[in-house]
């Protein structure tokens, strides 16, 4: 799960484990980009010019101390 959080206009995105909800990892904007279906024809592009083609959520993510099946 991602965790969006802005305090004095300081924007942090963290992925947090979607048992216990801890932090895992900081992100960036990059990291989470999803081009949408419906922007077929457009290209969309990161911070560093590069083509964004990933079109599904993030996976799941959970962290080492949580048991998950």
């Amino acid at each position: 799960m991602i965790r969006l959080t802005i305090k004095k206009g300081v924007q942090t995105i963290q992925e947090v484990c979607e048992h216990c909800q801890c932090k895992v990892r900081d992100l960036t904007i990059d990291d989470i980009m999803v081009k949408p279906k419906a922007l077929a024809g457009v290209t969309v592009r990161d911070t560093k010019g590069n083509e964004v083609t990933r079109t599904t959520p993030r996976e799941k993510c959970y962290c080492d101390h949580c048991s998950h099946d």
